[in-house]
């Protein structure tokens, strides 16, 4: 029996000895229960390290407390800072409150994170009470230490005010203690949540990964440093998740910012790494979800541990991935980036290894990592701390300096997609020469800054006009650059020879070898004033003559075999009549439900007599999906 003094000035630590009984009694509540053959137990230990090695399940404390006169009718409360796992409070054979929840449906908080509660006892009798406290210890888990269950701090009694005030102090403690480590939490926080939307914006995957990994502290903070307890299941659930997504999310951030991206095999054998451990954490957290009070403990155990070793030992991968990086040219803000992913991941790695599952390793070396090396104003900062923060500067640096390099190679290319679209308003005409005996309309609308379609226009020395259009696989950069080697190998060929046929040959043998992946088709007409005209194709749309599509002889594209054969035809415009040559993108213009143009739609164009221009317009209206170009060649009968 224990004589209280001095409570209502303040609060009394409840340390010391306390009756101890494993297993579980209603009638171990009541406040006249013969308590006196129980075993004496010190609280703020383990039960374990006091002859209970090994025992989950129920097991109650008691003691007897002589208030002060001076006590009676204070409003009593009684404060618990860390019971494992859960427990109830019996005051006078009362409950008057609970640390958790115990069985049969459980709710505990897991021993990383700073739980506590304060269970209003009410007035303060003037005589004799008796304390009792029944407490559960949860199976055990695989993040799990050699010395657990019960009551592991002393609980304290005291007036309602007072407790609260203690609680509020042990609170502004546990901010200054965490202090680094809350500032890390928020600013990642917020730059995860810039890095966020800037993604949405661009999709650029670098930004998803700096997300993901910097959401990392903020998400650990809620899970284990949160001055609110957690649910033990949902944080135990979660934590493997958590941290094997920032694991994977480093990884890739380290790939795009150390310019690993081009090691294929590298690449391929992190994704297939990073599946597997999210995989694994994915089924350990699942397991969670199963009922562990009971005989499935054990298995579910080695469940745990199957499942959650293989990912622990996998963490090393990132050590793989900056020793590559080691091997490349480095700037100082991926050097800074490198050592520190080093540092943070040789700390991760060693801690997690030599402190998870310490209750059957036995080893012990996971303590140091939690040690303060240095101490700001009486109050130590861990090197976890420290690691974390120069990891979080590092690629914040490094962030900041790739996206001014990307955006230098930005205004690179625009500056080079605009010198290709001069060289394209070069090469196409944008004022077209005089066709005797023709009125010709043109239009060109590349689907981006430059295109690969194709026209030509030369007059021939021998007499009539030539006059070619064409189509190159692709869009884009190089397309265009094609585009630039057809149309000056038009140029030269027509010195030698204008027939149509030759043109297509020569043309052929020139690209083959130059298009990897790629071809190009072309339809090559000389036309004369009188009307005569012969034709030869590549691979092209034929043309439409008043609305009849002229008939062609089937032909490969060009730069496909280079012993290609292409066969002239000869055809005669009467006067009046329109011919009209056109690439893909006119029939092929797609409206946002996927519905084609098409050459109905077309053909009714024809009929209507629109001009080039008018024929592209429509087609991108509907919805433009590649290059456009039409030519319109009008007989005026004229020579």
């Amino acid at each position: 029996m224990d004589a209280i003094a001095g409570l209502g000035r303040g609060t009394i630590a409840l340390d010391g000895e306390w009756k101890f009984h494993p297993g579980d009694d209603p009638a171990w509540a009541a406040p006249n229960f013969d308590d006196s053959a129980w075993q004496q137990i010190q609280v703020g230990r383990s039960w374990e390290s006091q002859g209970h090695p090994g025992y989950t399940g129920f097991a109650w404390y008691r003691r007897r407390i002589t208030l002060p006169t001076n006590a009676s009718g204070l409003r009593l409360a009684l404060y618990l800072p860390q019971v494992d796992s859960a427990g109830e409070v019996y005051w006078n054979g009362r409950l008057a409150g609970s640390y958790g929840k115990v069985p049969p449906n459980p709710v505990w908080y897991g021993f990383l994170s700073p739980a506590h509660k304060t269970i209003d006892l009410g007035p303060a009798p003037n005589n004799t009470i008796e304390l009792a406290i029944r407490v559960w210890k949860a199976p055990y888990v695989f993040l799990s230490y050699p010395e657990e269950g019960g009551i592991l701090a002393a609980p304290i009694l005291g007036g309602r005010q007072d407790i609260a005030n203690l609680v509020a102090a042990d609170y502004y403690q546990f901010q200054r203690e965490t202090r680094l480590e809350i500032f890390v939490a928020y600013v990642s926080g917020i730059v995860a949540a810039m890095a966020l939307l800037f993604w949405l914006r661009r999709r650029q995957s670098m930004l998803l990964w700096l997300a993901i990994a910097l959401i990392n502290p903020a998400l650990m903070s809620v899970l284990f440093r949160n001055f609110d307890p957690i649910n033990f299941r949902l944080s135990y659930a979660l934590i493997g998740i958590v941290v094997e997504s920032r694991d994977i999310a480093v990884w890739f951030l380290l790939i795009a910012l150390l310019g690993l991206g081009g090691r294929k095999r590298l690449v391929r054998w992190t994704t297939a790494i990073a599946v597997f451990s999210i995989s694994m954490q994915i089924i350990e957290g699942c397991l969670q979800l199963l009922n562990w009070n009971g005989p499935l403990a054990q298995p579910l155990l080695i469940a745990d541990i199957v499942t959650t070793v293989p990912s622990v030992l996998l963490e090393t991968w990132g050590l793989v991935l900056v020793f590559s990086a080691f091997r490349e040219r480095l700037n100082a803000a991926r050097w800074t980036l490198a050592i520190a992913a080093l540092l943070s991941t040789l700390l991760q790695c060693a801690g997690d290894i030599t402190g998870l599952g310490v209750r059957w390793t036995h080893w012990t070396a996971d303590y140091i990592f939690g040690l303060g090396i240095i101490k700001v104003k009486a109050y130590p900062i861990t090197a976890e701390a420290i690691v974390d923060t120069f990891f979080l500067a590092a690629i914040l640096y490094a962030v900041w300096r790739y996206s001014v390099e990307h955006s230098e190679r930005e205004n690179a290319l625009e500056q080079e997609l605009a010198q290709a679209q001069e060289v394209q308003q070069v090469l196409i005409p944008a004022q077209l020469p005089a066709v005797p005996g023709y009125t010709v309309t043109s239009a060109y609308h590349p689907a981006r800054e430059v295109g690969g379609d194709f026209f030509q226009i030369v007059p021939l020395a021998s007499g009539g006009t030539l006059v070619v259009i064409g189509d190159v696989s692709g869009k884009g950069l190089h397309a265009a650059m094609a585009v630039s080697l057809i149309v000056g190998s038009i140029r030269s060929t027509v010195e030698t020879t204008g027939e149509p046929a030759a043109i297509l040959s020569a043309l052929n043998r020139l690209l083959h070898g130059r298009l990897p992946n790629g071809f190009a088709t072309c339809l090559t007409l000389r036309l004369e004033s009188d009307g005569s005209c012969a034709l030869a194709c590549a691979g092209h749309l034929p043309p439409f003559l008043d609305g009849k599509e002229v008939a062609l002889p089937p032909a490969l594209p060009l730069g496909l075999v280079p012993q290609a054969e292409y066969e002239t035809t000869s055809l005669r415009i009467p006067a009046g009549r329109r011919l009209t040559l056109y690439t893909d993108g006119l029939p092929e213009a797609q409206s946002g439900a996927g519905e084609l143009f098409g050459f109905v739609r077309m053909e009714n164009l024809l009929r209507e007599g629109r001009d080039a221009e008018g024929m592209a317009h429509a087609a991108q209206q509907f919805g433009q999906e590649d290059d456009i170009t039409v030519l319109t060649l009008v007989r005026s009968g004229t020579a």
